[in-house]
């Protein structure tokens, strides 16, 4: 299977100072996010791996990380139906 590694900056979520022990970043939808990285990915074939997905601070910045996959074309499989007369 078909894999490549991305790493998705998320605009506008930074940790701001809440005082001086601890930063805190703007409440965001986590799937919100996840869909932004759907759509991108989608141009090229490929999706996110959603169990890969590593959320990363860089100098206050978030980013999420993960492994996305080729998407499979869909395939049809065909059963045929036998009806069995029991007589």
């Amino acid at each position: 299977m078909e894999s490549k590694l991305f790493s998705y900056k998320a605009e506008g979520i930074v940790l701001e100072a809440l005082n001086d022990q601890i930063k805190v970043s703007p409440v965001f939808d986590r799937k919100e996010l996840v869909e932004k990285i759907k759509e991108a990915l989608k141009a090229d074939g490929f999706k996110p791996d959603e169990h890969s997905l590593q959320f990363k601070i860089e100098e206050g910045q978030l980013f999420v990380q993960g492994i996305a996959v080729k998407q499979q074309e869909s395939r049809s499989i065909g059963f045929m139906n036998q009806s069995v007369n029991a007589g």
